[in-house]
């Protein structure tokens, strides 16, 4: 198996805890055969020519994925499955005692980046981000060195099972990405759409606001910023801080001078919040099959 040095690298963060769901929901089984919404991704982004599959994981769950994946990806991408840890931090840095939640996924990230040398998506293990999601990010990355990110519509990524948190982006009239603003709670009550904004206010919020689910297109050059705002968070961070993502990239553009492509889509969006949002995902996903979007079982014709 070969690959042209540009091929993209799919980073998948799949070591989170899922407090809401109340399970490994990154294994839940979801498809015809019981697949993963994971596997989708990885299913979609090999079709687009992502070459390399990067998972942060726990350590629980490295035999159950290596299990599954390590034989269906044989032959057709790189597997490297990468423990998100509280020991690993940069030289000279303090590890975090008495945690038992992740340090975020900003950290997440850095625990990878010894195996990111081109340009690399990163996503979360429990979303599905739709089947042209990863197609948009390779289009993207064969034409711009800039990074760039798949919007998606706010309504069409919420729960009719409770409260949603969501980046939502300000973006220019050039397609380019001015900020994200982390809003929690966001749903539909006494018929309007709203949010928790950061100080707390409940905020309305328009049904077509772009926000980002983390699906990104990186580049290498994010990663030294990424590095020296990870040792910036842990010379400070209490128990339950977190190093988010998308405000290290948000750092990293500014300081740089960047601008970052928003790439947006109509594309079906998933996730697995609460136990009874597994319903609606399993019978989408059974839709898919059926109009042929993915063969059945999956991995038949990958």
């Amino acid at each position: 198996m070969t690959h042209a040095p540009a091929d993209p690298a799919l980073v998948i963060l799949a070591a989170g805890l899922g407090s809401r769901y109340g399970d490994a929901k990154q294994v839940a089984g979801v498809g015809p055969g019981g697949e993963w919404l994971l596997e989708y991704a990885i299913h979609d982004a090999l079709a687009a020519g992502f070459s390399q599959v990067v998972m942060v994981i726990r350590a629980q769950l490295r035999d159950t994925l290596t299990a599954r994946l390590a034989p269906r990806l044989q032959g057709r991408a790189a597997l490297h499955l990468v423990e998100q840890t509280f020991d690993k931090v940069p030289d000279g840095c303090p590890a975090p005692t008495g945690r038992k939640k992740p340090l975020g996924t900003g950290h997440a990230l850095w625990c990878c980046a010894p195996l990111l040398h081109g340009p690399y998506a990163v996503i979360n293990a429990d979303d599905y981000y739709g089947h042209s999601a990863f197609g948009l990010l390779a289009d993207h990355f064969h034409r711009h060195k800039n990074p760039a990110m798949v919007g998606y519509r706010l309504d069409a990524t919420l729960s009719p099972h409770g409260g949603v948190n969501r980046g939502v982006c300000r973006v220019d009239g050039q397609g380019h990405l001015q900020d994200v603003t982390e809003y929690i709670d966001i749903a539909v009550r006494d018929g309007t759409l709203a949010g928790n904004a950061p100080d707390g206010t409940r905020t309305p919020l328009t049904p077509d606001t772009v926000v980002s689910l983390n699906c990104w297109g990186l580049t290498p050059a994010l990663l030294p910023d990424l590095e020296r705002g990870l040792r910036e968070f842990l010379a400070h961070a209490g128990g339950k801080d977190e190093y988010f993502l998308p405000h290290a990239i948000t750092r990293h553009l500014a300081g740089r001078g960047e601008a970052l492509s928003v790439l947006p889509t109509d594309d079906t969006w998933l996730g697995l919040t609460y136990p009874r949002d597994r319903e609606q995902v399993v019978a989408t996903i059974a839709a898919l099959h059926a109009h042929g979007t993915y063969p059945t079982p999956l991995w038949t014709n990958a």
